[in-house]
C-alpha cells in the first residue's frame, strides 16, 4: 500500500525556509509507528539535563535518531487523565477524566471519540498492545467488544507495577511502597516479559503496516529494580534538588489547603530530617530511571535487528513529570513544572533533522493530530482534537511555533506555557506565574508583580473556559 508519506527535510539556516519547502514528499509504504509511554518519568534524564550524575545512554541514542521536544508538557500530571488525552487526543476538561477513576467507559465524550489506535487499525493497519498504555485494567476502558476489535493483538502484563518487596527500607512512611533492589534480577520485573511481547512480534513477519505500543513501567512505584542499577548510585554520590525553607512563602493558600496532599508533604518534611532517607529515595528512583534506560535499549536493539528498522517512526513520551523533593513535594498531582514536563521525543525514518533539540512548548495532545498528518490517516474525527501537529517542527525545530502548552489539574486548575513563561490558575482565581528565564527552578512567583499583568491577561487567553463534569457530564 502505497502513500505520499512527508520526510521532513530541514534547512540548518538561521532564515525561515517556506513551509511548502520544509516537506518533501516521496512515495513510501505507510510508515510502522513504535510508540513508548514511559510511567511517571520526569526530566531527569540525561537529554534534559535536570538531574545531575542521570545515567541515561539509551535516552541519549534515541536523542540521535529524534527531534528532542526539551519543553513537553503533559496534559495532566496524573497517569489517567494524561492517558485517556494521548489515546483520545482531548483535554481533561472536554472529557471529564480529571483522576484514576474517571475510566473512558464514565465519560460519553471519550467513548465517543475515535481512539488513536482505532484511528489506525481503520486505516488498514494492525495494532498491538503490551505494557501500560491504559491506566490500570485495559476493561475499564472501552468496551470489551470495541477492544477487541480494535487491537490486533493484545498481550500482558498491563499495568503491573511490582515487584513490591514485603519487607524493605520504606523510608516514606506507611502506605507507601517499598523500596530497594528486587528480590532476583530481571526475571522478577513485569517490564522483561513486555520486553519480550515487543522483541517477539518485531521477529514476526507483517504484511500490514502496524502500530506497535510498548509501556514500560517503570520508574512508576515500586521504586524496586535488579540491584545492578542501585550500584550505578552510590548514596554519597546522590545530589538532591535545593529546598529553600520560604518556597511556600509565596505560592497561594488554596495550593497548601486544597492542591497539595498534607500526608505527602509530612512524609517529605520526616524524610529530610532522617539522614539517608531522601537520598535513599532519590537513589531508588534514579536507579529505576536507569532500568527504564536499560529497557528502552533493548527495545531499540530489537527494532535496528529488525525488517522494520528503516520504516519505523518511533514516539517516546512519559505521562507526566515527577517529584523528588523539588517545592518540597513527593509524586505528582501539582501544576509546576517538576510534575507538568517529561520526555518526549518523536524519530522519523530518515529525517534530516535527527539530533536536534526543539524548546517550543509543546504537549502530549500533539501527538494525534501529528500522526494523523505524518501517517497520512484522515484528520476528520468526531471529537475536537485539543492538541496541534508537529510536522513544522520536525521539520525545522527552530520553526515559529504560535501555540502554548496546556496543563490541567482535577477540574478548575490549569497552566499554561509558553516560549518563557509557566502561569497556574486555581479554581478560586489564585494565580502563579514563573519566569523560566531567569527562574527555572520556579522559587519566586511574580504573579503579584504589576509588571507582569499584560503577561498574565495573554497566557490567560488560553485557559480552559468551559470545564465537563467528572466522568464527561455537563
Amino acid at each position: 500500500m502505497k502513500l505520499i508519506f512527508a520526510l521532513l527535510v530541514v534547512t540548518l539556516s538561521l532564515h525561515a525556509a517556506p513551509p511548502a519547502a520544509l516537506l518533501q514528499a516521496v512515495e513510501k509504504p505507510k510508515p510502522n509507528v513504535l510508540m513508548i509511554a514511559v510511567d511517571d518519568l520526569s526530566d531527569y534524564i540525561s537529554i534534559l539535563q535536570n538531574h545531575p550524575g542521570i545515567k541515561t545512554p539509551n535516552f541519549d541514542r534515541l536523542a540521535k535518531r529524534s527531534v528532542n521536544f526539551t519543553r513537553a508538557y503533559c496534559a495532566a500530571p496524573l497517569c489517567n487523565p494524561s492517558r485517556v488525552a494521548v489515546c483520545t487526543g482531548m483535554a481533561p476538561y472536554q472529557t471529564g477524566i480529571y483522576d484514576l477513576d474517571d475510566f473512558m467507559m464514565k465519560s460519553p465524550p471519550a467513548l465517543a471519540a475515535v481512539a488513536l489506535e482505532e484511528q489506525f487499525k481503520r486505516h488498514g493497519y494492525d495494532t498491538y498492545l503490551t505494557g501500560k498504555y491504559y491506566h490500570g485494567n485495559p476493561v475499564n476502558w472501552w468496551p470489551e467488544e470495541r477492544m477487541a476489535a480494535t487491537w490486533t493483538e493484545r498481550k500482558p502484563p498491563f499495568s503491573d507495577h511490582g515487584p513490591i518487596l514485603k519487607k524493605g527500607n520504606n523510608v516514606m512512611g506507611p502506605g507507601v511502597y517499598a523500596i530497594g533492589p528486587a528480590p532476583g534480577d530481571m526475571e522478577t520485573m513485569p517490564d522483561a516479559a513486555i520486553l519480550k511481547n515487543t522483541q517477539g512480534w518485531l521477529k514476526q513477519k507483517h504484511e500490514k503496516p502496524f502500530f506497535l505500543v510498548h509501556g514500560i513501567s517503570k520508574p512508576h512505584l515500586s521504586f524496586v529494580v535488579p540491584q545492578r542499577f542501585f550500584d550505578m548510585y552510590p548514596l554519597d554520590s546522590i545530589i538532591l534538588p535545593k529546598t529553600p525553607d520560604d518556597d511556600y512563602s509565596d505560592i497561594p493558600p488554596v495550593v497548601k489547603a486544597k492542591i497539595l496532599n498534607s500526608q505527602d508533604l509530612e512524609h517529605f518534611i520526616r524524610m529530610r530530617k532522617a539522614g539517608n532517607g531522601w537520598k535513599e529515595v532519590m537513589q531508588a528512583y534514579l536507579a529505576s530511571i536507569s532500568f527504564c534506560d536499560w529497557i528502552l535499549g533493548q527495545i531499540l536493539d530489537s527494532l535496528e535487528a529488525s525488517r522494520y528498522v528503516d520504516n519505523t517512526m518511533i514516539v517516546l513520551w512519559s505521562d507526566h513529570g515527577y517529584h523528588i523533593g523539588e517545592k518540597e513535594k513527593l509524586h505528582k498531582r501539582a501544576l509546576w513544572s517538576q510534575s507538568c514536563r517529561m520526555p518526549f521525543l518523536i524519530s522519523l525514518p530518515a529525517m534530516s533533522t535527527a539530533g536536534r533539540n526543539c524548546a517550543a512548548p509543546v504537549s502530549l495532545m500533539d501527538i494525534y493530530p501529528t500522526l494523523n498528518e505524518i501517517c497520512g490517516l484522515d484528520q476528520k474525527v468526531p471529537q475536537q482534537l485539543a492538541g496541534h501537529s508537529l510536522a513544522p517542527l520536525l521539520g525545522n525545530p527552530d520553526a515559529h511555533w504560535p501555540h502554548v502548552a496546556v496543563t490541567s489539574s482535577a477540574k478548575g486548575n490549569a497552566a499554561v506555557t509558553d516560549a518563557r513563561y509557566h502561569y497556574i490558575r486555581y479554581f478560586d482565581g489564585s494565580e502563579e506565574l514563573y519566569d523560566h528565564q531567569v527562574d527555572p527552578r520556579e522559587y519566586r512567583n511574580i504573579a503579584n508583580d504589576p509588571a507582569m499583568k499584560a503577561t498574565i491577561e495573554k497566557l490567560a487567553t488560553s485557559l480552559p473556559l468551559k470545564w465537563m463534569g467528572s466522568g464527561g457530564k455537563q
